[in-house]
C-alpha cells in the first residue's frame, strides 16, 4: 500500500505537466506513486481553488468516467454521418403568422351573420312568409301542401320568404337512432331536393335559420347545409337566429328569427318568443320553430323602443306526425305558415296565421286582385 504524503509544489508542477501530456490518472497516479483516489481529489482542489481566485489554470483533464462520455460521443460522431437529418430551430414565428393570414381569409368567405340589413324600395304593403321544420325526407311530410305553398308564394306580388331550419329529415349516422326508419330518400337526396327548393325562390327568400336536424351535418361530417343552401339561394344566413333588419319604404322594422329556445311551455306556444324578446333585446316580429306548433300572439310590449305592439309566432311544419311525437302523445303539427304584412309608409304591421289568409289581405291592401 502507498503510503500517504502531502502534496508539495514540485509534485502540483509534476501533475499540471502530466495533465498537459493528457495521460489517463491512472498513469499520472503511477508516476507521481500515489492512489488514482489522491491525484483526482487534488485535481479537483486545484480546479475549486483557481476558480475561487478568480484564475484560470491549466489544467485540461477530467474524470475518467467524463473522459469515457466523450471519447463514446466523438466515436459515435465519427461513425454515424445523417446526410438529410431535419433539425428543427424551434421558430415557429412565420407558422403562427400562416395561421392568422388562414384565419383571416376564412372569416372573409364564411357567409354566416348574426344581423343583416336589407332595404325594399316601395310604397306597397309587404308580406313575410315564416316557413320552418320543412323536413324533407320524411314519410311523414305533407310534399302537397309544400308545393302549393310554393306555387302562392312564388306567384304572389310583394310576398317574401324566410326558412327558420330543419330543411332536411337528414337522419344521419350519430343523429337520433331510428329516425333513418322514417326517411322516404336518403339524405343525400334530401340536400339536393332541398337546394332546388332555394334554388326555385331565390327572388323570394331573405333570409334562412339553421335547425337542429340541419347542425347534425354540421357535428358529424363539419358540413353545414343551411350555408350551403344559403348560396344557393342568394339569401342571408343567419346561422342557429339573428337579426333581420328590414326597411320598408321609410319605414324599418327589426325581425328577430330562432329555430329554438329556451322557457318552453307545452299550454303556451309563444311564451318562448315573448321570453326572447325579454332577455335577448326586443324586436317588433320574433319567430321560433322547432316544436311544429303554428302560432301568433299580438300585444302590447316595452322595449328600448317604447311600449308597442309586437307579433309573437311560431312557425309549423311540413311533417305531420312522426313515431317519436305519437309515443309523447302530441297531436299532429301544423302546416299553417304564418305571414305577417308591414305598412312601408309608418310603423303598422297585421299578423296572419294562414298563409292564404294573408295573401288575400296583402292583395286587399296593395289593390291586388
Amino acid at each position: 500500500m502507498i503510503k500517504y504524503r502531502p502534496w508539495t509544489d514540485s509534485d502540483r508542477d509534476e501533475l499540471s505537466t502530466l495533465l498537459e501530456a493528457d495521460l489517463e490518472i491512472s498513469e499520472i497516479a503511477e508516476r507521481l506513486e500515489r492512489t488514482e483516489r489522491s491525484v483526482e481529489y487534488e485535481i479537483g482542489r486545484a480546479r475549486l481553488q483557481a476558480t475561487m481566485g478568480g484564475k484560470n489554470i491549466a489544467i485540461k483533464a477530467d474524470t475518467p468516467t467524463k473522459k469515457a462520455k466523450e471519447r463514446k460521443k466523438a466515436i459515435t460522431e465519427a461513425s454515424v454521418q445523417f446526410l438529410d437529418q431535419r433539425l428543427s430551430r424551434d421558430n415557429y414565428d412565420d407558422i403562427w403568422g400562416t395561421i392568422i393570414k388562414f384565419q383571416t381569409e376564412l372569416h372573409k368567405v364564411n357567409i354566416e351573420q348574426a344581423e343583416a340589413h336589407l332595404k325594399i324600395d316601395t310604397d306597397k304593403w309587404i308580406g313575410i312568409a315564416f316557413q320552418g321544420d320543412l323536413h324533407l325526407g320524411n314519410m311523414a311530410t305533407d310534399y302537397v301542401t309544400l308545393l302549393e305553398h310554393k306555387a302562392l308564394i312564388q306567384k304572389t306580388k310583394n310576398l317574401y320568404l324566410v326558412i327558420n331550419g330543419d330543411y332536411c329529415d337528414n337522419y344521419i349516422s350519430g343523429s337520433h337512432a331510428g329516425g333513418a326508419f322514417e326517411a322516404l330518400f336518403p339524405p343525400a337526396t334530401q340536400k339536393t331536393l332541398a337546394k332546388q327548393y332555394v334554388m326555385d325562390l331565390e327572388e323570394k327568400i331573405l333570409a334562412l335559420v339553421a335547425g337542429c336536424h340541419d347542425l347534425w351535418s354540421l357535428k358529424i361530417d363539419d358540413f353545414d347545409i343551411t350555408e350551403y343552401l344559403a348560396k344557393h339561394g342568394n339569401a342571408v344566413y343567419l346561422g342557429s337566429g339573428g337579426d333581420l333588419f328590414l326597411k320598408i319604404g321609410k319605414t324599418e322594422y327589426k325581425i328577430r328569427m330562432r329555430h329554438k329556445y329556451r322557457f318552453n311551455s307545452g299550454d303556451n306556444p309563444c311564451a318562448t318568443v315573448k321570453k326572447m324578446f325579454e332577455k335577448d333585446g326586443g324586436f317588433d316580429v320574433g319567430c321560433v320553430s322547432h316544436n311544429h306548433i303554428s302560432a301568433m300572439k299580438e300585444s302590447q310590449k316595452t322595449g328600448l323602443d317604447g311600449n308597442l305592439k309586437r307579433i309573437f309566432l311560431r312557425s309549423g311544419s311540413y311533417k305531420a306526425k312522426d313515431r317519436y311525437s305519437k309515443q309523447l302523445g302530441f297531436t299532429d303539427g301544423s302546416t299553417s305558415v304564418p305571414v305577417v304584412l308591414f305598412n312601408p309608409a309608418k310603423r303598422d304591421m297585421r299578423g296572419f296565421q294562414d298563409l292564404q289568409e294573408g295573401i288575400h289581405y296583402l292583395n286587399y291592401l296593395n289593390g291586388e286582385k
